[in-house]
């Protein structure tokens, strides 16, 4: 029965959730009223206008969506009064900016019930007549547009104008959004609470006040803690859902495939929607893990900061004052560095995915070379650019994973230093202890009881605290070897990254070189070009002004020619006017010499030296190989939601066949007795599919060469993963 009653209280059947921000203004619009008395219907005629989109629309510019642009509705005074009144509720202010409309009100039942006497020429008619109803129509439009500057357009026009069934869904939010947002909320106002008690600590100078800020802190980060828990809970299950039927619809298939008497259409039918189902488990798997690394994300930062605040604060304070906070000082280390390791399990986690990821599809590409042999230059090119492509990303990545390993045993070696912290410390106040023996009267009973020669034993507590230090010290120990081989495996990882790195980059230098020349060798040209339309330029300007010279100043000069110059008889001829002595002009020609041809600059021409020339690329690739990753459906906290990620992951290995290897004795013998018996020997030609091809197999030779690239990489880290998920249970506890 209490089962039940907590149910129906958790339950939201019948509850709607309004949305927080349904009001809001996405955009700002000039709306305009028009008010005006109907006489016919005695009510008043509200018109409002969306001037804004108005002009949109003349300009000829696209609304989306078409929206409504005017709406229009007729009012009685008490359905005025009545709008008013929600009015107020929004708005305290508006209560005094109504209008009065007591002139419009209706009169009595009579009057309603006999139209025609209150219409046939009686004083009512008058009344309408002198009546003066433009003042009131413009004080309800300014009241109506203070109405929408205080209260909200979206408020304003859904109360005057009610909108219809279907809009009214555009109040209400999605139930579980709203649960989402509402636990999110919850989970902020927590770290701000732990963000404010941190803010706290510079104004306290005691200790007393202090002590009580770090009992509130402990308080408010296990609020947090529980918070964040419900929240990253509540994101998990959808995707534990999906898990778990994925994997019991495959268990089905499964089932039926192996016991069932199925056609061959069938089988294939099956197989096709257990591999789905597989792919749906994977991606609820990776969510899970996805959320999980935010979850420890978020505490980690918490802690971090916690534990900054309070080593600022040691700073401060005496060693006196300070030991009676030192265990909680020693006790937040422990965590951050729990939590940080839990934060870089789950990281790790996701690299190993990602690796994986790559593996399968280098072993993709593998099967679609060999299922294309038959043509194998197609598309050869861009097959060996995505297998460089695809080693280079896992390269990036076990590097990426290295640091991640690096940072576990980095947290690892924090939490056994504040544990060797805490038993020093221990250890120390056992030393420290000061014993008090009783009253001895007599000296030899005092000598008896001590004795300066023989050296006394440890007592047992401190004897086994001796031993814990010994212990993880030697943890310690196995820790830095392993810190040491894993940054030799990073270097060769590193190194192999370099390599294939290294024709590309060559290959890169290379075409920079050659486009650097093949630039040069433009610019040049262009240079020269622009030099000879200079000089042409220049010709044509001399060309030009020596025409227009020639035609302007016709028959006035005399050009002297080397004849006239060398020849004696000719000078007197030469010292005349011009006007007088024709035999002189006329010796000499109209025609101005001819002009010097135009000198060129040299052209350059650059020859293409063997730098020019691209080397070709080198052509090695890797490839990787599938890992499948089973989990189980865990409850709890998200410690136990990580170990049960760890646990799920069940890697197999591949164990090849026994041979039976028989002596080389036997053979030579079996080999002897069958000659002696007259068996015919015969000569093995390979099969037909057994010879290799240079240019078929390829490609295929290039990904079996990264794969094992890979494989002598990464083989030695996944088997470290191995060996920490032995030892990740120290932590645990």
């Amino acid at each position: 029965m209490n089962n039940v009653e907590t149910e129906r209280l958790d339950s939201l059947d019948g509850w709607v959730a309004v949305k927080s921000n349904i009001f809001e203004e996405q955009e700002t619009f000039k709306l305009g009223f028009i008010v005006q008395w109907s006489v016919i219907e005695c009510k008043f005629a509200v018109t409002c206008h969306n001037r804004t989109l108005q002009r949109q629309k003349r300009r000829s510019e696209g609304v989306f969506g078409d929206p409504q642009v005017s709406w229009a509705g007729l009012f009685s005074v008490s359905d005025l009064k009545h709008i008013h009144l929600q009015f107020t509720c929004v708005a305290d202010i508006l209560a005094h900016c109504f209008p009065d409309l007591s002139e419009f009100e209706q009169g009595n039942i009579w009057d309603l019930l006999f139209l025609s006497r209150s219409r046939s020429g009686g004083p009512g008619e008058d009344d309408d007549e002198e009546r003066d109803t433009d003042t009131p129509c413009r004080k309800l439009e300014k009241y109506f547009s203070t109405a929408i500057d205080v209260c909200g357009r979206k408020i304003v026009l859904d109360t005057l104008f009610t909108q219809d069934e279907r809009d009214v869904e555009e109040y209400f939010e999605n139930l579980l959004e709203f649960k989402r947002k509402s636990m999110q909320e919850e989970m902020s106002r927590a770290k701000a609470h732990v963000r404010q008690l941190l803010q706290r600590h510079g104004s306290v100078d005691r200790m007393v006040a202090l002590l009580c800020i770090y009992e509130e802190e402990d308080e408010a980060y296990q609020d947090l803690v529980t918070v964040a828990t419900t929240f990253f809970q509540y994101l998990l299950q959808p995707f534990r859902d999906m898990r778990e039927l994925a994997c019991l619809y495959k268990m089905e298939i499964m089932k039926s495939l192996e016991f069932e008497d199925l056609g061959p259409k069938r089988i294939e039918a099956l197989e096709k929607e257990a591999e789905e189902w597989r792919t749906k488990a994977e991606d609820a798997v990776a969510s899970i893990q996805d959320i999980t690394v935010t979850y420890f994300a978020q505490t980690s930062k918490a802690l971090a900061g916690m534990s900054k605040q309070m080593e600022g604060d040691k700073a401060r304070f005496g060693a006196a004052a300070w030991a009676s906070a030192a265990p909680r000082l020693e006790k937040l280390r422990f965590l951050l560095a729990k939590e940080t390791l839990q934060h870089m399990r789950a990281k790790e986690m996701c690299l190993n995915r990602k690796k994986n990821g790559i593996r399968e599809m280098l072993g993709s590409l593998s099967g679609r070379v060999q299922s294309h042999r038959t043509d194998p230059r197609s598309e050869d090119g861009q097959q060996q650019d995505t297998v460089d492509q695809l080693e280079i990303r896992f390269y990036e990545t076990q590097l990426e994973l290295y640091d991640t390993k690096f940072e576990i045993l980095k947290n690892e070696e924090q939490l056994l230093v504040a544990q060797i912290d805490t038993v020093r410390r221990q250890i120390k106040e056992l030393k420290d202890e000061v014993v008090y023996y009783d009253v001895c009267e007599d000296t030899e009973e005092l000598h008896s009881l001590f004795h300066p020669g023989v050296q006394q034993k440890d007592p047992p507590a401190l004897t086994q605290l001796k031993q814990r230090l010994q212990t993880l010290e030697t943890k310690r120990g196995g820790i830095c070897s392993r810190r040491a081989y894993l940054r030799n495996k990073k270097d060769q990882c590193m190194e192999a990254q370099e390599q294939k790195q290294l024709p590309a980059k060559q290959s890169s230098l290379l075409f920079n070189q050659h486009h650097h020349v093949h630039m040069k060798r433009e610019k040049r040209k262009e240079e020269d070009q622009k030099r000879k339309e200079w000089v042409d330029q220049e010709r044509e300007k001399t060309l030009s002004r020596l025409r227009s010279f020639r035609e302007r100043r016709h028959g006035q000069y005399i050009q002297k020619t080397p004849q006239s110059r060398m020849s004696p008889t000719e000078g007197p001829c030469s010292s005349q006017p011009l006007d007088f002595p024709p035999h002189c002009t006329s010796s000499s020609t109209t025609t101005p010499p001819p002009l010097p041809p135009a000198f060129l600059p040299p052209l350059d021409k650059a020859s293409p030296s063997s730098e020019d020339t691209p080397m070709p690329l080198s052509e090695k690739e890797d490839h990787p190989f599938q890992a499948k990753i089973t989990l189980k459906q865990n409850l709890g906290t998200m410690d136990e939601v990580l170990a049960s990620l760890q646990r799920g992951q069940i890697q197999l290995k591949k164990v090849s066949s026994p041979k039976t290897a028989s002596p080389a004795g036997d053979t030579r013998s079996t080999l002897m007795s069958s000659i002696r018996l007259g068996v015919t020997l015969k000569k093995m030609v390979p099969a037909h599919g057994e010879v290799p091809t240079s240019e078929e197999n390829e490609l295929e030779r290039s990904i079996k060469a990264a794969m094992m690239r890979m494989k002598k990489v990464a083989a030695d880290s996944d088997s470290d993963d191995r060996e920490d998920e032995t030892q990740s249970t120290d932590w645990d506890s």
